[in-house]
């Protein structure tokens, strides 16, 4: 045989076969539809109110014996609403928390004023003086405030807020 028969019995084989595992696949494939419709029926099926009519079950019920049946009960309409009771005991006193925000001040005659908070808390908000002129901020626990005059009295206000980071 020369190379070009050899090929093509390779090739009619090879056509054989992927016919083959096409059909293979398409059964396969099938199965896992019919078990998916199979599932979902069952799961409809449980899930599915009671199908009885309401003369169904009045007759159902009827034929049971008394120890099978349950009693019935009748629903109506709510009363009206009570009267308040009176208020209950007060509760004790809790322990006095800390307002987690203090508040500084400090005057300077040098020109530039400089306030730091504690080392477990941060500053909030700050500012210079009475006209509330912005602070810098060089870190984030300290504040300062500078006069274009060297001898000018300079007010700071700040905010510092307790941290949980330190």
């Amino acid at each position: 045989m020369n190379n070009d028969e050899s090929s093509g019995l390779e090739t009619g084989g090879t056509k054989q076969r992927r016919s083959f595992d096409v059909w293979v696949l398409g059964a396969l494939s099938l199965c896992g539809l019919v078990g998916v419709i199979v599932t979902f029926g069952l799961i409809v099926a449980r899930t599915a109110p009671n199908s009885q009519t309401p003369a169904q079950h009045a007759q159902s019920s009827r034929s049971a014996t008394p120890a099978q049946s349950q009693p019935q009960q009748i629903i109506g309409q709510p009363g009206p609403r009570g009267e308040q009771g009176p208020p209950g005991p007060a509760g004790a006193r809790g322990p006095a928390g800390d307002a987690g925000i203090r508040i500084i001040r400090s005057n300077c005659t040098t020109g530039n004023c400089t306030v730091e908070c504690n080392n477990d808390e941060m500053i909030l908000t700050a500012h210079c003086g009475a006209g509330r002129a912005q602070a810098v901020y060089p870190t984030e626990n300290s504040a300062l405030c500078r006069s274009p005059r060297s001898t000018a009295k300079v007010e700071i206000v700040a905010a510092c807020l307790k941290s949980s980071r330190r």
